[in-house]
């Protein structure tokens, strides 16, 4: 009888749920810093005028997607996903929240900051993230 019990025991293991690994997401804002430090470097050799824009739109875009990602793995894992869901959606709208006053504010205190070099980097670093996000989330199967 105890031999029964022990196998009914791993039958019924095997079907547990374990915990669901999050996603390495905080891995984007490191790809995005890498690519970030490389281009400053570039544009330090190439257009030195560009890298003032170039490193204060980088600062905003890498603390913006940092929001992002810390909310997005907050409820991340729940059985509940309306809570996922909220924090990823409030985790977007904060992330282009503080991209947008960030961006003002710099253009507001250093005007001579290049606009196009702002917003190139912000938009260069944003799509990276969505390039590599969805190789990040999937797991090797």
């Amino acid at each position: 009888m105890p031999g029964n019990v022990d196998n009914l025991m791993r039958v019924f293991k095997s079907y547990q749920i374990g915990s669901i690994p999050r996603p390495p997401l905080w891995r984007l804002c490191l790809i995005q810093c890498l690519v970030w430090v490389l281009t400053v470097m570039v544009c330090g050799v190439f257009r030195p005028e560009l890298v003032p824009g170039i490193f204060w739109a980088g600062l905003v875009t890498i603390l913006a997607q940092g929001y992002w990602v810390w909310r997005s793995l907050g409820p991340f894992g729940d059985s509940h996903s309306e809570r996922y869901v909220s924090g990823t959606t409030a985790g977007l709208l904060g992330k282009w929240v503080i991209i947008s006053v960030g961006l003002v504010l710099l253009w507001r205190t250093q005007p001579e900051l290049s606009v196009a070099a702002t917003v190139t980097t912000v938009f260069g670093l944003n799509t990276l993230a969505a390039l590599a996000a969805p190789i990040l989330i999937s797991h090797p199967r």
